[in-house]
């Protein structure tokens, strides 16, 4: 073969490879109102139709045709019709690392804060590419979103003697010296603990419960309680109201300022009855304890409206004092029972155990014992359907939650598709349905060995196949799974040979006959 039959050869094939697979899942815009196809056909059934202007997935493309995505549901639309294009992301953790690479090992080129935003490109597994300013690089797509958390401009005031507004919403970055009250505009507020705010031409934060309402002057350390009270600019006022801590934990002051000696500390749900306020702040009694703290940090409703049972996972955890992985002051055994009473920014449980009030981290604990499985099987007969011609795609589409039911024991589980081009890669859901696939799998369970299953979606039972070997990435952290397994349904094929299966295709036609 001539060098320049070679070279052409390879240049179709990268035209083939640059056609028929994108890296991942970009960004992209409807440019003009269009409608969506099964298929990458004009003579497939129509799925409905996209605005101009709508952001969707690009995952694929083909012959002239874009495989897009959007609410978790999958379709086709001429390559005409979408643009590629960068799309507006947010910082929605405290703090994000940008990579150079995909790697948390990889060198870091800047550390963003709450809000911030980028550009983001494309999504690749775990990370999505963004650019920050000229700099492009990596951040992990469980610390961004594609809504603004910051809209809000609310004037807030902090006092030097106080606080500091610092780069980062953490106390060790650098900070700015402010002096006398200053006024700064919070824009949005993160785990109830650090405020986001302007602070003339520059973004830092400050701690919440030190942003004030309105502009004050507070007492001298050095007065006693009646001149701090004359030299105040607010008259201090009797009340007596009750309200609860709703920010994750605050410092009790012995006056009404952060520069006085510390009186105690009471946490996330704590019911205190407020005394007196004065300005910004408000005197209250906690048991035995009285004391000063910011009137922002209390809330009138009461968080503790749950009673819920919870149980430990699969292994001891920590139990904290507050809700901080830094006040940890025991552990609690496997499948402990507690009781929670409030949950803090939907990741931590307050909850007591043995007569104690504590927090967990709630990705800790389940509502049912490890072990078992609240999932639910379809009624009525399988069917089998083609995975590249039928409806399986887009009935069970990247992040849907199902219910894999296994043939011979009867055990069912909750898995949620992670990926998977030419079959499903998924995961189970929790601890618990590892525990129970576990048990249903026995001597197969970490195994390549073939079993016939059910997948339960929208009502209808589907004849599937899997096997039970962990390997790969994962998504969920926290299911006692290290990786993904995979279900084929009729015609999928497996990933590394790009072939029909005829193990899985066997297994399949079983879960079919039996029911």
């Amino acid at each position: 073969m001539t060098s320049k039959r070679i070279l052409a050869l390879f240049m179709a094939i990268l035209c083939l490879l640059a056609d028929i697979a994108l890296a991942e899942d970009y960004y992209a815009k409807i440019t003009d109102k269009t409608t969506v196809y099964a298929s990458a056909s004009t003579s497939s059934s129509k799925l409905g139709s996209v605005d101009s202007g709508t952001w969707v997935f690009w995952s694929a493309t083909k012959d002239g045709w874009a495989k897009i995505s959007l609410n978790g549901k999958t379709g086709y639309v001429s390559t005409s019709k979408v643009k590629k294009t960068a799309k507006a992301v947010y910082v929605k953790t405290g703090t994000a690392v940008l990579y150079k690479s995909q790697s948390t090992s990889s060198t870091k080129l800047a550390t963003l804060g709450y809000g911030q935003q980028l550009d983001g490109w494309y999504k690749e597994g775990d990370w999505t590419k963004v650019t920050y300013g000229n700099t492009g690089g990596y951040v992990k797509t469980s610390s961004i979103t594609a809504t603004n958390p910051c809209t809000m401009k609310k004037t807030g005031y902090i006092q030097a003697s106080e606080g500091k507004v610092y780069k980062l919403p953490d106390t060790s970055s650098s900070s700015w010296e402010v002096s006398g009250t200053v006024a700064l505009t919070c824009t949005g507020v993160y785990n109830s603990t650090w405020a986001r705010v302007t602070y003339g031409s520059k973004v830092g934060y400050v701690k919440y419960s030190l942003l004030g309402t309105s502009k004050y002057t507070a007492p001298s350390k050095s007065s006693s309680s009646s001149s701090a009270s004359s030299s105040s600019s607010t008259k201090s006022t009797s009340t007596s109201a009750t309200k609860y801590v709703g920010v994750s934990d605050v410092t009790l002051y012995k006056t009404a300022s952060a520069n006085a000696s510390k009186a105690g500390n009471i946490v996330y749900g704590c019911k205190v009855t407020v005394t007196e306020t004065d300005g910004s702040w408000s005197k209250v009694k906690y048991g035995s304890v009285t004391g000063w703290c910011k009137s922002s940090c209390l809330v009138s409703n009461n968080p503790n409206t749950l009673n819920q049972t919870v149980y430990v996972k699969d292994k001891s955890v920590k139990i904290y004092e507050k809700p901080s992985t830094s006040s940890s002051y025991g552990t609690v055994s496997t499948s402990a029972a507690l009781t929670c009473t409030a949950m803090f920014e939907s990741t931590w449980c307050r909850v007591t155990y043995n007569g104690k009030v504590g927090f967990v981290q709630k990705s800790n604990v389940s509502t049912t014992k490890a072990g078992t499985s609240t999932s639910s099987a379809a009624s009525g007969h399988s069917v089998k359907v083609d995975w590249f011609k039928g409806n399986i795609q887009s009935a069970f589409y990247r992040g849907c939650v199902a219910t894999v039911t296994d043939v011979k024991t009867g055990i069912s589980w909750k898995v949620r598709r992670k990926g998977g081009y030419n079959h499903a890669d998924v995961e189970p859901l929790t601890a618990s349905d590892t525990a129970a696939m576990k048990k249903a799998c026995g001597s197969d369970f970490l195994t390549w060995t073939r079993r016939p299953i059910w997948v339960s979606l929208n009502g209808k039972k589907y004849a599937a196949s899997m096997n039970c070997m962990a390997h790969g990435e994962c998504t969920i952290k926290d299911n006692n799974f290290d990786g993904h397994y995979c279900i084929h349904f009729t015609n999928s094929k497996t990933h590394g040979s790009d072939k029909v299966d005829g193990d899985h295709q066997a297994a399949i036609n079983r879960a079919y006959a039996a029911g």
